[in-house]
């Protein structure tokens, strides 16, 4: 969904114009098509400043973004002018016209993809003495935000990991270190597991929202989540990558956030992002391979669910995709809630039963019948031993 038109990036004290209100030419849209096109074709950051503008809020934009895309690896970047820039519609004499940018990062970043990204976005323009635009600020319309015009991006690689880090990122844990303990856990438990884990670690929440496409309403209950940038979701062209939300993320304790990471390794490496498969099935198995060796009690690791079964209020469902909506009331009990089903199923019947069903399910089998397979029963027989596994689990928590 298109964030609300306040959440603007770069949006620093340096972004003021270096001019007062300048009139919009009357072939604006002329001029901006030119403009835009010569940020296309350039081929040195001297020749993408000159193009940016000349005030010192589009210079220091076009030596950022010029730095992102170059630590990106990006090619084939191409901005072209859609619409708008043509009417003034704020007190500073600036307009906003919608630029459609297309570009393709290289292998080494983690985002390689088949086919190029493609999204709109709304620059923030304002005319100049002498003729042309600045370039003021950015933002996504009705999509996703291209990493590179986020911020200031950095790649740091290790064995099995990729972090991209924009503005900095999270520094408040090791995201490098976690990304790859996360790497190993998935593999221990999926034998066979191929493939880096990428993860992208924004400075702030806006940020965030922005590079997935989302309401920051939407996203801040979620930690991290596991997409394909510029708003792809189910499209195979891109790569998926871990979305850190620095604002959840940043306020847990090491062991939370391992879990939240793990968890999210195992969406990426399982490839289940765009799966049709049912969410309990697709965000249980995740948890069941994060806390797969955790020792915390289920006090910690299930205590929102035992607390609502305590308080008699045990679900008599297995959770729908319905319940996994990011601004629900209650979430982390749906989590646990899911992962107790897989806690039961491999407490009966092992990981390789576990694993053979999820990966059968993310295959498109009929649950009923992977079910069958795997562990010789039915969601409607599982849902009740599971009813009744919660209710025993919470008598024994304190």
């Amino acid at each position: 969904m298109a964030l609300a038109a306040a959440l603007l990036v770069w949006q620093r004290p340096w972004q003021g114009s270096d001019d007062s209100a300048v009139a919009i030419p009357a072939d604006a849209a002329s001029v901006l098509t030119d403009q835009f096109r010569a940020l296309s074709t350039a081929t040195t950051e001297s020749d993408f400043a000159a193009a940016a503008g000349g005030t010192a809020g589009a210079r220091t934009f076009a030596r950022r973004a010029w730095a992102s895309r170059t630590a990106l690896g990006a090619s084939g970047v191409d901005l072209r002018y859609v619409s708008g820039g043509e009417v003034t519609d704020r007190e500073d004499g600036s307009s906003e016209a919608t630029i459609e940018v297309t570009w393709q990062p290289d292998e080494e970043s983690g985002l390689a993809m088949v086919s190029n990204h493609t999204s709109s976005v709304a620059f923030r323009v304002a005319p100049q003495r002498g003729g042309g635009f600045s370039i003021v600020s950015v933002r996504p319309v009705g999509g996703a935000l291209p990493l590179w015009l986020a911020g200031k991006v950095i790649v740091e690689r290790r064995p099995g990991a990729n972090v991209i880090r924009v503005d900095g990122g999270d520094t408040s844990l090791p995201v490098e270190s976690m990304a790859a303990v996360a790497r190993s856990a998935v593999a221990r438990v999926v034998p066979g597991t191929r493939g880096n884990i990428t993860v992208v670690s924004p400075h702030t929440q806006q940020q965030m929202a922005q590079l997935v496409g989302q309401d920051v309403a939407e996203v801040a209950q979620i930690a991290a989540v596991t997409t394909r940038l510029d708003g792809r979701g189910a499209d195979e062209s891109s790569a998926d990558v871990v979305v850190l939300n620095p604002t959840v993320f940043a306020t847990m304790d090491r062991r939370a956030a391992q879990v939240v990471m793990s968890h999210e390794a195992t969406h990426l490496l399982t490839d289940a992002v765009g799966s049709s498969a049912a969410s309990w099935v697709i965000e249980g198995f995740a948890d069941f391979v994060a806390l797969h060796d955790d020792t915390a009690p289920l006090s910690l690791s299930a205590g929102q669910v035992l607390a609502e079964v305590k308080a008699g209020r045990s679900p008599t469902r297995l959770p729908t995709s319905g319940d996994f909506d990011a601004t629900r009331h209650g979430l982390g009990a749906v989590y646990e809630s899911a992962w107790m089903a897989f806690r039961l199923l491999g407490a009966r019947d092992g990981d390789k039963a576990v694993v053979s069903f999820y990966e059968s399910v993310l295959r498109g089998a009929d649950l009923d019948k992977a079910l069958k397979s795997s562990f010789g029963t039915s969601q409607r027989r599982l849902t009740t031993d599971w009813r009744a596994y919660l209710t025993k689990s919470a008598s024994i928590v304190s």
